[in-house]
């Protein structure tokens, strides 16, 4: 009698072959799972790393939202300056934890460093001190002129005291010229603080073109309080800049009006040939080279006419009536400038 081979039945083989699919398929949702959870893990330690409060937190920094600025435009300002390390991550935490439309336009400062979530939940409460005054120090002023109009809005500041140190510690031409938000209270000392800080923070963005010019910051400074007061426009700031660079280069005097404006404490459009004969190391047609101290306060467009002056193979310019400028490269042309737009 002979054996026959087992054949499995129609239910067997079912069994069979339905054990390794199952198997597969567990395998496929444990993968599934495991990159899912991965996945949740990387989510969740990012939104932690950029939910911390920022390295470089503005702390008793005014900060503007003006009327009519959307919640998405919020974000991106205060990432820009520096409050939030992610505007997105700020913007999703008002959407889903808070009511953005109670967000108002307002002045905001933050004390100290905060996380993004409660930076969101005091802009959406509103918890702040809006009591402050708008201040402007304006491009190319000098601290005398600052300190003058800063005495007259803020209550407890001394205009002879902020002299007194500016000229100490040689501030001419390292405080800022920006408008700031301050309490009515802020006395000379926190207001140089902020304006010497505010220039810190900037001139430290432009710091590898600082130390690869040849010029020094000082001699920076100096050149682009001339630039401030002679120039009128971003544009006319790098062409002036490169028409005294060219200049010093040659070792010819800047025959810059600022600088005379600056001993004379006199306008420009007052001076007389009689002026330019003062002898002063701050006039720069009887002194080549620049002047000992910058003559202002530099704004950042003039900061960068300097590093960045236009090339050009100019020597000379003048500014006619309606405050246009002129450029031209031999003293003949310059005369010719004189009479077709001067005289």
């Amino acid at each position: 009698m002979f054996n026959q081979p087992l054949i499995p039945t129609p239910l067997e083989d079912g069994v069979e072959t339905r054990k390794p699919r199952k198997r597969a398929l567990l395998k496929f949702f444990l993968f599934i799972s495991i990159i899912f959870l991965t996945i949740v893990i990387l989510v969740w330690l990012e939104v932690k790393n950029l939910n911390r409060p920022n390295d470089n937190f503005p702390s008793n920094q005014p900060i503007t939202i003006e009327q009519g600025t959307d919640v998405r435009q919020i974000t991106q300002i205060l990432e820009s300056f520096g409050v939030v390390r992610s505007k997105h991550l700020l913007y999703y935490t008002l959407v889903l934890f808070y009511d953005p439309t109670t967000i108002k336009a307002s002045t905001y400062i933050f004390e100290s460093p905060i996380t993004t979530r409660e930076v969101a939940k005091r802009l959406a409460e509103g918890d702040f001190d809006t009591d402050l005054i708008r201040f402007t120090h304006y491009e190319g002023e000098r601290f005398t002129q600052l300190a003058s109009r800063a005495e007259k809005i803020l209550f407890e500041f001394s205009a002879e005291d902020f002299i007194k140190v500016a000229k100490e510690q040689d501030l001419e031409g390292k405080l800022f010229p920006e408008t700031y938000f301050v309490p009515a209270t802020f006395n000379e000392e926190d207001l140089l603080e902020l304006l010497t800080k505010t220039f810190n923070e900037e001139i430290e963005k432009l710091s590898d073109q600082i130390n690869t010019h040849q010029l020094s910051l000082d001699e920076i400074l100096v050149l682009a309080s001339i630039i401030e007061r002679e120039a009128n426009s971003p544009e006319s700031m790098r062409l002036v800049s490169s028409v005294l660079q060219n200049r010093m280069e040659i070792g010819m005097a800047l025959q810059a009006d600022a600088s005379i404006e600056y001993i004379l404490d006199k306008p420009l459009a007052e001076l007389t040939p009689d002026d330019l004969e003062i002898d002063s190391p701050y006039n720069t047609y009887l002194y080549p080279g620049l002047p000992p101290t910058p003559i202002g306060n530099p704004g950042l467009d003039a900061i960068m006419a300097v590093l960045e002056p236009a090339p050009s193979e100019y020597f000379y310019y003048i500014t006619d009536d309606d405050g246009e400028f002129h450029y031209s490269k031999t003293y003949s042309e310059h005369l010719r400038n004189i009479e077709m737009y001067l005289r």
